[in-house]
């Protein structure tokens, strides 16, 4: 199991809530989203400015994905407290099956992974007095 999430994607006047795998090896220095094309064309992210680009993967490999230009609005969804939102580019991967976060959107959700193995995470000001399960995996 993995540290997943449940988040909202807000660009425009549409929104989707989905789970999101906590991607502590996504190193990055700005928020940023991995998402897969059906869910790029729910929010319709790609009819605004994007760019084709290469992106690394684990074990030294290569793949070619759309860069939206303009960032969405991304936000935790628990049952116990609203959280604010937190701005971050998206990256379409025709082939990803699920979201994917960034190490840098986790931190500014403020996220901490607990037991990775176990997919056990808290909120930056819960840890000692709290644990969340992850949630369950929902593909696009």
């Amino acid at each position: 199991m993995a540290v997943r999430v449940r988040l909202r994607i807000r660009k425009g006047g549409r929104a989707v809530t989905t789970s999101a795998l906590v991607s502590t090896g996504f190193e990055a220095d700005e928020p940023q989203l991995i998402v897969s094309l059906p869910l790029a064309e729910e929010l319709q992210l790609l009819s605004g400015r994007t760019s084709i680009g290469n992106f690394s993967t684990a074990g030294g490999g290569l793949i070619s994905g759309y860069r939206v230009e303009e960032p969405v609005e991304v936000e935790l969804v628990l049952e116990d407290r609203k959280l604010p939102a937190i701005r971050a580019p998206i990256t379409v991967l025709p082939r990803e099956a699920e979201v994917i976060m960034s190490d840098r959107l986790a931190s500014d959700l403020g996220i901490v992974v607990l037991d990775p193995w176990r997919g056990v995470w808290c909120l930056r000001d819960e840890l000692g007095t709290r644990e969340r399960p992850s949630a369950p995996v929902e593909e696009w």
